[in-house]
């Protein structure tokens, strides 16, 4: 089993949920959160193997505002909220840190177009 190490809140869908609807469904179970500013659809996939199975990964993100308390699921040991460049540094996997790239830059790139 793995574990020791951080990563975002993660899942699968499970049919009939469109992303969006898994995203919002694994939160909620995972942290507890049911109010949120925005989901943001990233367009961004990876892929990576569970016992030789092939799975695809979309990535969203969801806005908050002033940190809301969390109640993590029993699946969990922690949470911690980081400003992005500790966050990018204590994440374990590659694709984790490429789809929070991404995030920031794209809510970069929105800040700069006013």
């Amino acid at each position: 089993m793995l574990g020791g190490y951080w990563q975002p809140v993660t899942g699968f869908i499970e049919e009939p949920e469109k992303d969006r609807e898994a995203a919002l469904r694994e939160i909620s179970e995972e942290t507890g959160l049911e109010t949120y500013v925005r989901l943001i659809d990233l367009n961004y996939y990876f892929y990576f193997e569970i016992h030789d199975i092939p799975h695809s990964v979309s990535v969203l993100a969801m806005e908050v505002t002033d940190p809301p308390a969390i109640s993590i699921s029993s699946e969990h040991t922690d949470h911690r909220w980081l400003p992005f460049e500790e966050a990018r540094r204590t994440l374990y996997w590659d694709n984790n840190v490429a789809s929070l790239d991404k995030l920031h830059k794209q809510l970069h790139k929105k800040k700069e177009k006013g």
